[in-house]
Order: structure tokens, then sequence, then C-alpha cells
């Protein structure tokens, strides 16, 4: 949707966002050919968080996926066929 406030920077990985105060799940699913390597793009603005504070999680859930740790500019990797829960806030 191009009212999302985060997307991707490849057009087969697309993101949805559930978003609350002060925080949002973002969930990632990948139509890629292949295994990918992608990076945020962020609208801090319109997700209601500051972006100097921000962190950005995949919590570990079992079966699905490993938690990670990422930085507001860092590139994700992203299995083709797969997708990923992040949590910003």
């Amino acid at each position: 949707s191009p009212n999302c406030p985060v997307k991707t920077n490849n057009p087969k990985v697309l993101a949805t966002v559930y978003k609350k105060k002060g925080a949002g799940l973002v969930s990632i699913a990948s139509w890629a050919e292949s295994d990918t390597d992608v990076q945020l793009q962020i609208n801090w603005t319109a997700l209601g968080i500051d972006p100097a504070k921000a962190t950005i999680t995949a919590p570990e859930v079992a079966g699905f996926q490993a938690g990670a740790t990422f930085g507001t500019g860092d590139k994700i990797a992203v299995a083709k066929n797969k997708g990923l829960l992040l949590v910003i806030k």
C-alpha cells in the first residue's frame, strides 16, 4: 500500500504494518526468486517513532524465525518464499 509507513527496497518483498502507539509490528513477506537482503524504508513520522531511539528486533518464534536485532540502516536477510516478523519501537 502506498500509505504503509514501512516498505522495503525490493518490490518483491512486501511489508505490512500493525501499528500501536510507540511501536509497530512489521510483517515482511518475500516473493523474490531467491534469498535476498532488504533494507527497510521507514516513514518515522507516520510510524510515530523517533529514529534516534528506535530498536528493530525479530523476536524468536519457535518453528518460524530466530531472534535477531537490527540497526535502522541494516540489511535484513529474507529467504525465498518466507517472511519475518519485526518489532519496531
